[in-house]
């Protein structure tokens, strides 16, 4: 696991916060008087595109200061908005190149930045629109089909399971010491989660098949969990209870994907992210009685078990870990 016993030298929460109100301002006004005096020249929004990714690298490399967050918010923050929103009006109609384009150039700026804030949202940013590069290719972002396509909904779910190899990997912590991004792990746990969850109401509700398969991926993690803290004959029951309690997730992808979520944040022991999962996971539970073609009542009979299922195995693990 990461070292999280160094002391924090960010500025707090809330100057943060009103720092990066102020940096997103003073991009607007940037890109607004730009675009006043540029009027849909693509040539030259392209150039500017690129100068101002550039600054912004070379601000963002300048680790040395005692007000790097200061720099990153109110300087690099506003240049980076600037420069992938110009990038953006330049390949207006190469949506899907102007994609690619704009991913490859996030992960070249947080390679190349050093200010630890900037990475973070570089990051973020990179793992946003890796997902928006599939849905370009089907031609139905602007369409208006996305969430009823077949395409779109494979997409979304290969993209959940690849990020959530990501999350679990970042249990080794030292095979990403090797490549430097070793004080990025909370920041790639954290990315991939919330796009995760986002890029789940693309998957159909009644889609009992991903349901099943997400069903399997949270048995094995609470398999792997198990044998961390029980042994012997207790093992088998706990077996038992893992495979009821992931079987009883297995009709609805908003229910069985959080689940998987929550073991693997416990697994890491985030938090942050198991707080994210958590509340998927409710907002599953909620939409549950709306969208799955199902009676009242079987629903409720269906929940009630799952919840009796999951005390009983709370009430387990608590007698196995006294």
């Amino acid at each position: 696991m990461e070292d999280n016993s160094r002391k924090s030298k960010h500025l707090p929460w809330p100057l943060l916060i009103v720092m990066g109100i102020g940096g997103t301002i003073i991009a607007s006004l940037l890109t607004s008087m730009v675009a006043l005096a540029v009027r849909g020249n693509v040539f030259v929004y392209g150039v500017l595109s690129i100068v101002a990714i550039a600054f912004a690298i070379v601000i963002a490399r300048d680790d040395g200061s005692d007000n790097k967050d200061v720099q990153s918010l109110l300087v690099a923050y506003p240049l980076f908005i600037v420069g992938f929103a110009f990038g953006y009006v330049a390949g207006d109609h190469h949506l899907t190149l102007t994609l690619v384009l704009q991913f490859v150039a996030a992960l070249l700026s947080f390679a190349l930045s050093k200010i630890h804030l900037c990475r973070q949202m570089l990051l973020c940013y990179a793992s946003v629109v890796l997902p928006l590069i599939s849905f370009s290719y089907f031609d139905l972002l602007r369409s208006g089909r996305a969430m009823k396509d077949g395409n779109i909904e494979m997409s979304c779910f290969a993209i959940i399971v690849v990020y959530m190899g990501i999350f679990a990997a970042t249990i080794r912590d030292n095979w990403f010491a090797s490549i430097g991004i070793k004080d990025d792990l909370k920041t790639i746990r954290f990315a991939t989660a919330v796009v995760s969850v986002a890029l789940l109401w693309f998957i159909h509700r009644d889609n009992t098949a991903f349901a099943i398969v997400f069903a399997i991926i949270g048995f094995v993690i609470a398999c792997i969990l198990l044998r961390k803290y029980v042994t012997g004959r207790r093992l088998i029951e706990g077996y038992v209870l893992a495979l009821l309690c992931c079987a009883s997730t297995a009709v609805y992808p908003a229910m069985a994907f959080p689940i998987v979520g929550m073991l693997l944040s416990f697994l890491i022991l985030d938090y942050v992210c198991l707080v994210i999962f958590s509340a998927a996971f409710i907002c599953g539970i909620s939409f549950f009685y709306y969208d799955l073609d199902m009676l009242l009542i079987n629903k409720s009979y269906l929940l009630m078990a799952s919840g009796a299922l999951f005390l009983l195995m709370f009430y387990f693990i608590k007698r196995v870990t006294k």
